[in-house]
């Protein structure tokens, strides 16, 4: 009598079974759209990518003086400021910029909007690992065609890149996944939500992550630029893609292909 008032029913536990199933064919759809987006790049995607290239050229060019100032003045105030969110903090928040972390955050979110029947917490957990699973299957890609050393291996020469790549951790530091991992997350959140003040918070502590990740040699600057410019793209493009399956599903069907832009224009 109980379980017949409080148990889900069959039709009811079936309508979740696959839901959750459209849930991760999306999933492997949007990656699938993100890494095949070169393939349909559009006049204005190429404009963005320009704009891109032009603000990773001037962040190379600060690559060794940054390191260098930052090795000569370890107390500044800056680099006192960032202590916190770099690996030697008392808590790892770095780590908010990893899958480690990332994931089961996102799966806890998922889960809860499964639970409670909540459609914007199933996105919010749904719309990060994506855009996690899309940076790190990207920097996997770009790992075996490019190695470049970290600063703590070569921090007088920021461009020892190697062709191609490597499988040697210390030669990962082109681009950041930890910035792109959790940029990700924030550009996601921000353009799916209605965050108000919390969006140039979660922005600024995504920044602060990807620059405590260069004061601890672990990328050069430029590195941080690509994956702030690819996190952020990459949840933008996500939320567009969701956006635009809401809207077919009143609608007649649309193709979902989205372009991988920055609104640089």
């Amino acid at each position: 009598m109980l379980c017949a008032a409080s148990c889900p029913t069959k039709a009811e536990s079936q309508f979740r079974a696959d839901s959750a199933w459209k849930d991760v064919r999306r999933l492997g759809g949007d990656v699938w759209s993100i890494w095949t987006s070169p393939g349909h790049a559009t006049a204005r995607d190429m404009r963005g990518l320009a704009v891109a290239a032009v603000l990773t050229g001037a962040a190379a060019t600060a690559d060794e003086p940054l390191r260098r100032w930052a090795a000569d003045h370890p107390e500044a105030w800056p680099i006192r400021l960032l202590h916190p969110l770099r690996e030697a903090g008392h808590y790892p928040v770095y780590e908010l910029g990893s899958g480690q972390y990332l994931l089961p955050l996102s799966g806890v979110l998922y889960l809860a909007g499964a639970a409670g029947r909540s459609r914007t917490l199933r996105d919010a957990g749904l719309g990060c690992a994506t855009a996690h699973l899309t940076s790190a299957g990207a920097r996997e890609i770009v790992y075996r065609l490019i190695a470049r050393d970290r600063p703590r291996l070569s921090p007088d020469d920021p461009f020892r890149f190697q062709f191609p790549g490597s499988r040697d951790w210390n030669a990962h530091s082109f681009f950041s996944g930890h910035i792109a991992n959790s940029m990700g997350c924030a550009s996601f959140f921000a353009h799916r939500f209605h965050l108000r003040v919390a969006e140039p918070v979660a922005y600024t502590l995504v920044t602060a992550i990807g620059i405590g990740r260069v004061l601890d040699g672990r990328h050069w600057l430029s590195d941080t630029v690509v994956g702030g410019l690819f996190g952020y793209a990459t949840g933008r493009a996500i939320n567009a893609r969701m956006m635009r399956r809401e809207r077919s599903a009143s609608s007649a069907p649309a193709p979902l292909a989205v372009s991988f832009s920055l609104p640089f224009d």
